[in-house]
């Protein structure tokens, strides 16, 4: 029987799944690859994910390859349930898959539309200047609108729960991204304690480490 395999790379979106990982437990071969290297556009990488992105989960012995994080956080889910990624009960998951959902997609048309703007109005600085204002704009929105629902949680996680599940994770990741956007966070209060608890998570400082210590 063949591990299956995480490719990844540090500090990016790919980071979330690892941290997932690390917290699924489950015995992984976690490769890393260079983004700035252009590692996710060689022929053997593109071979395993035509998409030419990170994170990707790749199952060799049913011969199949996962993408998109909430995709792969239900395959972790599923694959480790006592984990607590997701909950066990139809609705629980529901709801843990609507904001994983969320996350992914505020991650997709804000903050990700804001790092790459400049990118996408090469020639037009000013127009990048505006796209960039606009989606950092729309991002603190999102943050904001998470933070006013964590007031109201249980253990003020997203779900209630006493233990971070992967929706935490992912919108803890969304939290950081913030930072390096530059917008303020000093009155997302929830949302910063949050982001304390999941790193605080063992496994989860653990694989943050790693991450560090590549570069």
């Amino acid at each position: 029987m063949t591990k299956p395999i995480l490719w990844t790379s540090t500090q990016t979106s790919g980071t979330i799944v690892h941290h997932m990982a690390a917290v699924s437990g489950l015995d992984l071969d976690i490769r890393f690859i260079s983004l700035r290297k252009g590692d996710h556009k060689t022929p053997d990488y593109l071979a395993i994910n035509p998409k030419g992105e990170v994170a990707a989960i790749q199952i060799p012995d049913a011969g199949v390859t996962i993408t998109e994080i909430p995709a792969m956080a239900l395959w972790l889910a599923e694959a480790a349930p006592d984990s607590g990624l997701l909950p066990r009960d139809a609705i629980g998951r529901a709801k843990g898959m609507e904001w994983l959902a969320w996350c992914h997609f505020r991650m997709a048309n804000t903050f990700y539309v804001a790092f790459q703007a400049k990118r996408l109005f090469a020639d037009d600085e000013a127009a990048a200047a505006t796209l960039r204002a606009a989606a950092s704009a729309r991002a603190g929105e999102a943050l904001a609108f998470a933070d006013a629902v964590l007031a109201k949680q249980p253990n003020g996680t997203l779900l209630g729960t006493a233990q971070v599940t992967a929706p935490d994770i992912f919108l803890a990741a969304l939290l950081g991204f913030a930072g390096f956007l530059g917008l303020p966070t000093e009155g997302l209060v929830h949302l910063k304690a949050l982001g304390a608890k999941v790193a605080a998570v063992p496994a989860i400082a653990a694989a943050t480490a790693r991450e560090k210590e590549i570069g």
